[in-house]
């Protein structure tokens, strides 16, 4: 495949913006950025619509995602420059992080002369009290939502050094609750717990391996229940989520399946790919259902 239209979306929050050998855009590739995240999906919306072969975006998870959907929407492979925090979704499908303008030529580079690889993985597919979209790595439900969303407030921190750090001040505050959830359609499960997220990657928070059996090309997801896990337990769960012990911690349970129904109750965030999707200031319960699509995405790399 030789690509003659590229559409390059850069997410407006980068720090590196496009620095580095930026010539490669004088032909065929047309950038779609904006000031904010809406106005960005909107700009590369619009560049879609006239015709492209493939869609590059640069910057985190939260770009990977946006960048899916609308690649599988309009059916074309999407590449990733990952330039964000936890770049989980790139660490799990195998793309290389590195300088941002020399990843960039050697990708578009590789689409234009034909050398480009493909593949395909799956992907998440949400809904949260009728609202639907995407996720290509986790949704986060519990206190690793907690953590994420106290990680998003340390930008100056990068990687897993910044969510360690916001675990550490978010289980002060951390309570259990009453979820319920159901697997493929089977009986509800109610339980009080810490963290209930479903993932379609094997990492979260910039590389720790919450869920060390995942692969994003299964035709699964995974899901991972904590319950029964006092403030010290919790301190611990992703350190030692780190080196893969926490899989044999009784309150921890790993579960597979195609579909996930979770009932959360009102206060506890959830978060998809790093994004917030309700906050713990929320006054109300949501249902959040989610549903492995396989092999709705093709994934392009040099």
């Amino acid at each position: 495949m030789r690509a003659q239209r590229i559409v390059y979306a850069l997410n407006p929050n980068s720090g590196q913006g496009l620095r580095g050998d930026d010539a490669i855009f004088a032909e065929g590739v047309e950038l779609a950025t904006g000031e904010t995240f809406t106005q960005l999906h909107q700009a590369t919306e619009h560049s879609l619509a006239n015709g492209a072969d493939v869609l590059i975006v640069q910057g985190g998870d939260g770009m990977a995602s946006m960048g899916a959907e609308l690649a599988a929407k309009h059916g074309i492979p999407l590449g990733v420059v990952p330039t964000g925090t936890g770049n989980d979704f790139a660490r799990s499908v195998g793309i290389p992080r590195g300088k941002p303008g020399e990843l960039r030529t050697r990708l578009i580079s590789s689409l234009k002369d034909g050398t480009a690889k493909f593949r395909t993985v799956d992907l998440l597919r949400l809904e949260v009290d009728g609202v639907k979209r995407v996720a290509v790595n986790s949704v986060n439900i519990g206190f690793d939502a907690l953590v994420n969303e106290r990680a998003n407030e340390k930008r100056h921190l990068r990687g897993t050094a910044r969510y360690l750090v916001a675990l550490v001040q978010s289980v002060r505050d951390f309570r259990s609750d009453a979820f319920s959830y159901a697997i493929d359609g089977g009986q509800p499960q109610s339980l009080d717990a810490e963290v209930v997220t479903v993932t379609n990657g094997r990492t979260v928070g910039g590389g720790i391996p919450l869920v060390p059996d995942a692969r994003p090309d299964d035709g699964k997801l995974d899901v991972i229940v904590v319950s029964g896990l006092n403030r010290l337990g919790l301190s611990l769960l992703f350190p030692s989520a780190l080196v893969g012990l926490h899989r044999f911690l009784p309150p921890v349970k790993l579960l597979t399946g195609t579909t996930a129904r979770i009932d959360v109750p009102a206060g506890v965030p959830i978060y998809a790919d790093g994004e917030c999707i309700r906050s713990s200031d929320a006054k109300a319960g949501s249902t959040v259902e989610i549903t492995i699509d396989p092999g709705a995405l093709r994934l392009v790399r040099a």
